[in-house]
C-alpha cells in the first residue's frame, strides 16, 4: 500500500502552484509551439522537425516540473490553440498527441530516476513514438499522404524530437533542480 502512495505521488500533484504553473507553462508552450509550427510549415509541413521537438521538451518539462494533471492540461491548452488559431492543419491530432504523449512520459518518468541522461532519452522515446503515431494519422488523413510516407516522417520526427528533447529537456530539468525552484 505504501509502494503505490509513493508511486502516486510521483505521478500526480494537485496543489494550486502545479495548475497554475501547468497553465502559464502550457502558454509559454502554446507560443513556442506557433513559432515553431510557422517555421516548420515554411520548410516542410509534412515533417514537424522543430514543432516536434519542441513539443517534446515541453511536454517532458511540464510532467517532470508538475506532473498530471498539469501535463494534461497544458497539452489541452496548446491543441485547443491550436485548432481556433489554425495553425496547422493538424490540430485536431494534436489534442490526442498532447494527451497520451504526456501519460506515456509520466508513466516512463516514474519508474525511473531521472538523473541520467538514458532516463531521459527513454522516456521521450516512448513519448515521441506515442505522440507521432497521432500526428502520423493526421498526415494520412489530413495530407492523404500513403502511410508508408506518413510512417518514414513521423519516424524522422520521432527521432529527432527524443534525440534533441531529450538532451535539453535533461538540461533545463537539472539547472531547475539546481536553482532549487521545483
Amino acid at each position: 500500500m505504501n509502494e503505490k502512495l509513493q508511486m502516486n505521488e510521483k505521478l500526480i500533484r494537485t496543489d494550486t502552484k502545479a495548475l497554475v504553473g501547468s497553465v502559464i507553462i502550457g502558454i509559454v508552450m502554446l507560443i513556442m509551439m506557433q513559432v515553431t509550427g510557422r517555421i516548420d510549415a515554411i520548410l516542410d509541413p509534412t515533417l514537424l522537425l522543430l514543432n516536434g521537438t519542441c513539443w517534446a521538451f515541453f511536454t517532458g518539462l511540464i510532467v517532470l516540473m508538475y506532473k498530471q494533471p498539469a501535463g494534461i492540461i497544458a497539452g489541452v491548452v496548446e491543441a485547443v490553440v491550436a485548432m481556433a488559431t489554425g495553425y496547422s492543419p493538424l490540430g485536431f491530432f494534436f489534442l490526442f498527441a498532447n494527451v497520451i504523449g504526456s501519460v506515456v512520459y509520466t508513466l516512463i518518468s516514474g519508474r525511473l530516476s531521472m538523473d541520467k541522461l538514458g532516463h531521459h532519452i527513454l522516456a521521450m522515446l516512448g513519448t515521441a513514438v506515442s505522440g507521432n503515431l497521432c500526428v502520423m494519422v493526421g498526415l494520412i488523413y489530413v495530407f492523404h499522404l500513403d502511410w508508408k510516407i506518413a510512417l518514414l516522417s513521423s519516424c524522422l520526427t520521432a527521432c529527432v524530437g527524443t534525440i534533441a528533447a531529450g538532451i535539453l529537456t535533461k538540461s533545463v530539468y537539472g539547472s531547475l533542480q539546481k536553482s532549487a525552484l521545483l
